[in-house]
């Protein structure tokens, strides 16, 4: 039995538009060269088109995904900005036991307060922007992280870590 190549020049699915018949692969399916709204041409399996599971080039699911990483105002880019980035790395601290500084934080009860722990709009008004070359510090390393126990401070050198190490696992001595 033989297929029937179904023309799809000419006709509008979802955001694209059929152009012209591409190519047939080896397993007998046809596809097509598409028109995007955004502009971009695709090849695209006819049937995946015709079925919906192929609506664009690609420029809907990025939209959808800037969207969504996007509630807080807070993305540079292909990546979080540094200050969310911080509050992140804060919050991984006291509440995920596989990151390593979990049992210097987490570990002996340092919890973030209740104005940061689920908004960062709250932590970004009482921090400000990290600045280039900064890193969170807790004033007191016995008291939680809050607005009134944080700085943004110098981020160490590696030998400034390594002293600090040492002088940590020495002073019960």
């Amino acid at each position: 039995m033989r297929k029937v190549r179904i023309d799809m020049a000419g006709q509008r699915y979802a955001r694209l538009l059929g152009v012209d018949f591409s190519h047939t692969d080896r397993h007998g399916h046809c596809h097509w060269l598409f028109a995007c709204d955004c502009g971009t041409m695709i090849v695209a399996h006819g049937g995946n088109v015709r079925a919906g599971s192929t609506t664009s080039c690609g420029c809907r699911h990025r939209e959808i995904s800037a969207a969504r990483l996007r509630t807080h105002g807070e993305r540079a880019d292909k990546r979080h900005a540094p200050t969310y980035r911080a509050w992140q790395a804060m919050k991984s601290l006291c509440d995920n036991p596989k990151v390593s500084g979990y049992p210097q934080c987490g570990g002996r009860g340092i919890a973030v307060a209740a104005r940061w722990r689920d908004d960062f709009p709250a932590f970004l008004a009482d921090m400000g922007e990290r600045p280039l070359g900064m890193t969170l510090r807790r004033d007191d390393a016995q008291r939680d992280f809050g607005p009134n126990a944080c700085h943004w401070a110098v981020v160490p050198t590696r030998a400034e870590r390594a002293a600090r190490s040492w002088s940590h696992r020495h002073a019960e001595v």
